[in-house]
């Protein structure tokens, strides 16, 4: 209990760790082959152990140069042998969560059954100032006089995903329901974010390439519900508390049992296709996500959105196949 913990972790996601108060410091880690440099910085440090989340050759050769006592990581990599604690965790093989993956890692530690809890960030006061400044920019009040839903249409290529068509269709039911919609996005998806917006620039703000991830925190803890696919806003949403309505694909390595969001105010939709090999950029169906109607998507985020108005207890986790 009274350990202190150190995350490492590359500059990109460093305000990710900073808004979980479970961390007490954060580590840059150098890029590439300038990794292996910071073993002194390390060795200062006099860590007793070490936990490597996500095994590397440099990671692992830094941390047995920084002379960590312990240092644990999984057991079938060819530089394994640079962890002294080795567990045997196969993701290739998925089966569970990817944070269950990453709590098995603990078993090298001695704690074979941690008490497990749903993650947790907290941007800082300024960020949520900063937040409901650019809401009110953009025309939105957060002084709760009508819901307000983040669409979050971009995802990087990392899994299946819906059509603009269909982003922007769930844009326009969304605001004849009255909800207030604000799009977001990375400053490369600005342009998606356009075409999604389309004929509805004028209902709805644009937001993507805007925010840093504390300040798109902030905005989250204004919002009363996200909707997108699987990617890094998804679970930082559910990480802040808002409900989340997730769109995944069938291929097998980005299904939600492996990926979906944490908690149990949340909702995944899913075609009605068997899961598959496909490659991420072709579908043998034409487009499976396709089948993951609108009106169905619309119609949960009415009813979560309303029932958050009546503040009735929040729903478990279901996974909503459409037709």
């Amino acid at each position: 209990p009274d350990a202190r913990v150190t995350f490492l972790v590359r500059e990109a996601v460093l305000p990710i760790v900073r808004m979980c108060s479970w961390v007490d410091d954060v580590i840059i880690a150098n890029e590439g082959r300038r990794l292996g440099s910071q073993y002194k910085d390390l060795r200062n440090r006099r860590f007793d152990a070490a936990v490597c989340l996500f095994p590397k050759l440099t990671v692992a050769g830094l941390l047995q140069r920084a002379r960590i006592p312990v240092r644990v990581g999984t057991a079938r990599r060819l530089y394994s042998f640079r962890f002294n604690r080795r567990v045997h965790v196969s993701r290739a093989g998925g089966g569970k969560h990817e944070r269950d993956f990453n709590l098995d890692l603990l078993q090298g530690l001695a704690l074979d059954n941690p008490k497990v809890v749903d993650p947790v960030c907290e941007p800082p006061a300024e960020a949520v100032d900063q937040a409901a400044q650019l809401l009110q920019r953009k025309g939105i009040l957060t002084n709760d006089e009508y819901p307000v839903a983040i669409v979050h249409p971009g995802c990087s290529g990392s899994a299946r995903n819906w059509s603009v068509d269909n982003y922007r269709e769930l844009c326009r039911q969304l605001v004849d329901n009255g909800v207030k919609v604000v799009l977001s996005g990375a400053g490369s998806e600005r342009e998606l974010a356009g075409a999604v917006a389309g004929d509805l620039k004028d209902r709805i703000s644009i937001i993507a390439g805007e925010t840093d991830l504390e300040t798109l925190a902030g905005i989250m803890q204004h919002a009363d519900l996200f909707i997108g696919p699987s990617t890094g806003p998804m679970h930082l949403a559910a990480a802040v508390g808002l409900p989340v309505l997730a769109l995944f694909g069938p291929v097998r390595t980005t299904t939600p049992d492996r990926w979906g969001p944490l908690g149990d105010r949340h909702h995944v939709f899913t075609p009605d296709v068997p899961t598959c090999n496909c490659k991420l950029d072709q579908c043998k169906l034409g487009d499976c996500m396709d089948r993951i109607a609108v009106p169905t998507v619309v119609e949960q985020a009415v009813m979560i959105i309303r029932s958050q108005a009546k503040q009735a207890p929040a729903t478990e986790q279901q996974n909503v196949q459409t037709r």
